[in-house]
């Protein structure tokens, strides 16, 4: 059975917002919308955009982010004293799609420090994190009634047709294997690196191993034919990216 190769939660980077740093004027703060493709890389246009983010200039250096869902909730609140650096600092505060605040954080400096919150799909606290230096120095979980409890992370992968197997079935169907190859009886193993979002969306892949370069590409391809997943993978009931590492069998042994 294919297992998750890794299971890390990641936030798309503040830091890949490149909005021009313009002063507020008279008439009020400048404020920037900029477009995002799911792995958060910006885009010239809403074309082809899966969410966006504006951006309200304090100054000619800092600002605040407000980034959207896919369907335009607002996802979350973050001040940051550099734009340009993606330098947080000052508290952030994240949303999920009902409205619900879903985590509290401090930050100084671009690191954390102080008080992280994180609280259940009901609004309950379930988490807090104490963090000194950029370093986690204590922290509390909580039951629903507010009960102190073990800290254990509640994983779950993202949710996709019949799992893991489905997931590799379905790209082996969907990849069409070169004619160069075919015509050759080419076969083997593709090994590839897929990383699925905050938002259950295939933001990147990459071929780790494959018999031929255009093998390879073809399982790529193939990604854009599957299935979507579901529902993101979570830790402690917070959206988190997450990586697999999947064989991917192409062409059989004789054939050609």
């Amino acid at each position: 059975m294919h297992r998750i190769a890794a299971f890390a939660a990641c936030i798309v980077c503040v830091s890949t917002i490149k909005a021009a740093a313009q002063p507020a004027t008279a008439k009020g703060p400048r404020k920037v919308t900029v477009y995002l493709t799911a792995s958060g890389e910006q885009l010239r246009s809403a074309a082809g955009a899966d969410h966006r983010a504006e951006i309200t200039m304090r100054d000619s250096v800092s600002g605040t982010l407000r980034e959207y869902y896919p369907s335009g909730k607002l996802w979350r609140i973050v001040p940051l004293a550099h734009v340009g650096l993606g330098l947080r600092h000052g508290v952030a505060l994240s949303y999920d799609e009902a409205g619900k605040l879903r985590k509290r954080e401090e930050y100084v400096g671009g690191h954390p420090q102080g008080e992280v919150q994180v609280y259940d799909a009901n609004g309950v606290l379930s988490r807090t994190k104490v963090y000194s230096q950029d370093k986690l120095v204590s922290q509390q979980c909580f039951t629903p009634t507010g009960q102190a409890k073990d800290c254990r992370e509640d994983k779950h992968a993202p949710l996709y047709p019949h799992g893991l197997t489905g997931l590799v079935r379905d790209i082996e169907k969907a990849a069409v294997l070169p004619p160069e190859d075919l015509l050759r009886g080419n076969y083997g193993l593709v090994i590839i690196k897929v990383v699925v979002d905050e938002h259950a969306t295939i933001s990147g892949a990459t071929v780790l191993k494959a018999p031929t370069v255009r093998m390879g590409q073809a399982v790529l391809d193939a990604l854009k034919r599957i299935a979507p997943f579901q529902t993101p993978g979570t830790v402690d009931g917070e959206n988190v990216s997450v990586v697999y590492t999947l064989p991917i069998k192409l062409g059989k042994p004789g054939m050609g």
